[in-house]
């Protein structure tokens, strides 16, 4: 009985301390109070027809649902989104086009629009693109189950990719022995 009191307490607390926490209401905006006035009140017809909501993924920055005024074009999202990885292939997406409510914007890989593909098999070498393998793939390599596969995603996803081979042993759990076991299996 105590214990449910004071989580009422505690979340009465955080819920009167939200509107000071510089917190917005929309994924990916941040609210200005002296703009607030100006402002369609969100939901309303005058606030849909002035904004879109894009989901920028993929290797960017700063991955996450954006509000952006109507006429943005896919360049200012990925540029809400803190801009290209160093692995994004800048030149996949047309940075020009009009954005839509609703759109997913995925920036690939230069390693998946270079033929390797989003499946991470590589048809010609045989190698497993660690940077776009999904689990069931990684786990083929020697050593490397469904735990270590998905410390793998998780890590990519995280930091954008693996530069060079070397830069799997960045993943907990894998250390020296475990690449010299996959080391002449997989690709960047």
């Amino acid at each position: 009985m105590e214990r449910n009191r004071i989580m009422r307490a505690v979340l009465l607390l955080l819920f009167l301390m939200l509107p000071f926490s510089g917190c917005s209401r929309e994924p990916g905006r941040r609210l200005d109070p002296a703009a607030a006035e100006t402002e369609a009140v969100p939901g309303s017809a005058a606030h849909e027809a002035d904004t879109v909501v894009v989901y920028v993924c993929g290797y960017v920055r700063e991955p996450g649902v954006y509000t952006l005024p109507a006429d943005a074009r896919a360049g200012d999202a990925v540029k809400a989104a803190g801009g290209f990885l160093p692995q994004a292939d800048t030149e996949y997406i047309n940075l020009a086009g009009m954005l839509s409510d609703g759109e997913q914007l995925r920036i690939p890989s230069k390693t998946e629009t270079a033929g390797g593909g989003a499946d991470g098999a590589a048809a010609d070498d045989g190698l497993v693109n660690i940077n776009t393998a999904d689990a069931e793939t990684l786990e083929t390599l020697p050593g490397i189950g469904p735990a270590k596969a998905e410390a793998i995603i998780a890590y990519r996803d995280e930091q954008g990719g693996f530069t060079v081979i070397e830069d799997i042993m960045l993943v907990p759990g894998i250390k020296e022995a475990a690449f010299s076991r996959i080391k002449d299996h997989i690709k960047v």
